[in-house]
């Protein structure tokens, strides 16, 4: 009994040391975003940004949005609001068609209304961010 207790202890021990590495909590920061979509707009999907602590400089994601639909983004990270993640909306030419970084200045959300149904790319890329670290969620209107 002695030793299952001593392997059940070093077990966890082992555990807890293993997850004392940063991690990127980015369910916290999707919840935070999605209190702050706008009036009218309903949920459609979270994104996770995890940077992997500085070790990937770009996260994508693609979705299919709607000609003439209302889309929203908003974003938030450990660095606080949006501050040092950019994101780029990029279309099928990847061609960049909306971003929340405008004049050095980071924005929380966006709204971009949709001029043509296809494939669009969510870049998401960190400038002076100290934790790499947040999520973003997409709303609609119609």
């Amino acid at each position: 009994m002695k030793n299952f207790l001593f392997a059940f202890l070093v077990i966890v021990g082992c555990g807890m040391m293993s997850k004392a590495t940063a991690q990127c909590n980015s369910d916290l920061y999707s919840e935070k975003s999605m209190k702050k979509i706008a009036p009218g707009f309903l949920y459609e999907k979270s994104y996770r940004v995890d940077g992997r602590d500085g070790r990937a400089q770009k996260v994508e994601y693609s979705c299919i949005l709607s000609k003439d639909t209302n889309y929203s983004f908003t974003m938030n990270t450990k660095d606080g609001g949006s501050e040092g993640l950019v994101f780029s909306l990029l279309d099928q030419r990847r061609a960049q068609v909306a971003t929340n970084y405008v004049n050095n200045k980071f924005f929380t959300g966006i709204h971009y209304k949709c001029k043509s149904t296809g494939l669009y790319v969510l870049n998401f890329t960190f400038k002076d961010s100290k934790s790499h670290c947040g999520a973003a969620v997409l709303a609609f209107r119609r």
